[in-house]
């Protein structure tokens, strides 16, 4: 069966029993084998995921043998707490370590999403603690456990949202949205403000232990990081990719869909013998953006996302310096796609990409060739409900799923990549 019905796909049931298939139009891969993911803030509790102790719902879609069903499950139902992979986008307490608490509370924390290392399936990630003049770096198990808390010095609770992983280096952003005790106590709104006068600065903190427990800090342009795309080393120079704004958290209303036009993956090249960081955008109006995670911690040619307004998927390639834009139709939006591997070449792969209408209270699972974002779908999987919207979205191979949540390569495939084809513009009806 192809995909036709896109536009006006199948009616599905309100509800729909935990394990029964799901409407799909097209055909899933067969080789298209684990679950997308998404953790988010119970619906049944309120207030802010950095700062308000809760349950978690982990939501997702189950793919396998050509057939989808719908999951979810809360943190309580699978051991107390999310995989480590979800902490910084779900509830979190800080229950080990060092013994000093925060003045302003236990719950009072924000830890950025950890990024894992491919190598020892370990996760890392920083806390910070308002009140208190310093923060940890956190390396975490697969079951979210930590295993190790290193503290290092750091003044004024910044807000992390983002963290990288290279070889020698964890990369660490201290940018002026800092914790507001006087916010925290209204209750009501986001306790981090944009803070004017904060110089802003990117770190490498050592990752391995007996040096130096510091952060080099290397001083960048005032601006706020949403989203870390990918970091690595490259000679005496690191090289960091994240998605940057101008401003962030300068008013009580602030989102990153509100900010469009100053949403961007930014390069910082920092420069080891001189301490000096060059800074340039990397490619305007993306956001969620990612890489092949095969690509982690190394040298990357292609990046994977959404616009900040979530209304397209955009594909790009550095190397060739062309794009790929697959517009939505109106009134839909997409959240943080994922880039699941096929074959062996970067870039060989699929993009799963849960997608809504709330207007017409509909949400579909997209199956895309990752490197023909603009072409038909090869699969449309019509969900029962419409998850709610999450902070951080994974891929959970089967292999891996149920033991650490991390994402394994599929068997290889004849290698290719967009780059190998002919370099055309995306306007060019070849393109796809």
């Amino acid at each position: 069966m192809t995909v036709t019905g896109h536009v006006n796909p199948i009616a599905t049931p309100r509800h729909l029993p935990h394990n029964e298939p799901l409407p799909v139009d097209g055909v899933l891969p067969h080789d298209l084998d684990g679950a997308l993911v998404q953790v988010s803030p119970h619906p049944g509790r309120s207030g802010q995921s950095h700062t308000t102790v809760g349950p978690a719902l982990l939501s997702g879609v189950r793919l396998g043998g050509g057939i989808a069903r719908w999951h979810r499950t809360t943190a309580k139902e699978t051991g107390g707490h999310p995989p480590a992979w979800a902490i910084g986008s779900a509830p979190w307490t800080r229950t080990t370590g060092a013994a000093d608490p925060s003045p302003d509370g236990p719950c009072r924390v924000s830890v950025a999403p950890p990024v894992k290392d491919r190598s020892t399936s370990e996760w890392h990630t920083v806390a910070t603690y308002p009140g208190l003049d310093w923060a940890e770096h956190l390396i975490m198990g697969p079951d979210g456990g930590i295993r190790e808390a290193r503290p290092f010095g750091l003044g004024g609770a910044p807000l992390m949202h983002a963290v990288a992983l290279t070889e020698r280096f964890v990369v660490v952003f201290d940018l002026p949205v800092t914790y507001r005790r006087a916010a925290a106590m209204v209750g009501t709104g986001f306790p981090y403000r944009w803070q004017q006068d904060r110089p802003a600065r990117i770190g490498l903190l050592p990752r391995q232990p007996g040096g130096e427990e510091e952060p080099r800090w290397f001083p960048v342009a005032p601006c706020y990081v949403s989203h870390s795309v990918n970091a690595y080393e490259e000679g005496d120079r690191v090289i960091v990719d994240a998605v940057r704004h101008d401003r962030a958290f300068d008013t009580p209303s602030w989102t990153e869909a509100g900010a469009a036009g100053s949403s961007r993956v930014h390069r910082w090249t920092l420069d080891l013998d001189s301490g000096a960081a060059y800074e340039r955008p990397l490619a305007d109006s993306l956001a969620l953006a990612s890489v092949d995670p095969r690509r982690a911690g190394r040298g990357h040619e292609l990046m994977f996302g959404c616009s900040p307004d979530g209304n397209a998927l955009i594909g790009h390639d550095l190397a060739a310096a062309t794009v790929q834009v697959r517009k939505l139709d109106p009134g839909w939006q997409a959240d943080q796609p994922v880039f699941v591997p096929r074959g062996r070449a970067e870039g060989d792969g699929w993009i799963v990409a849960l997608t809504r209408n709330a207007a017409q209270r509909r949400s579909e699972l997209l199956v895309l060739d990752a490197l023909h974002l603009t072409g038909r779908p090869q699969a449309v999987v019509h969900l029962p409900i419409i998850p709610p919207t999450a902070r951080h979205t994974m891929w959970m191979a089967r292999s891996s799923a149920s033991a650490t949540g991390s994402p394994s390569i599929s068997s290889p495939s004849p290698t290719c990549r967009w780059s190998c084809r002919t370099r055309r513009s995306p306007s060019d009806p070849s393109w796809s």
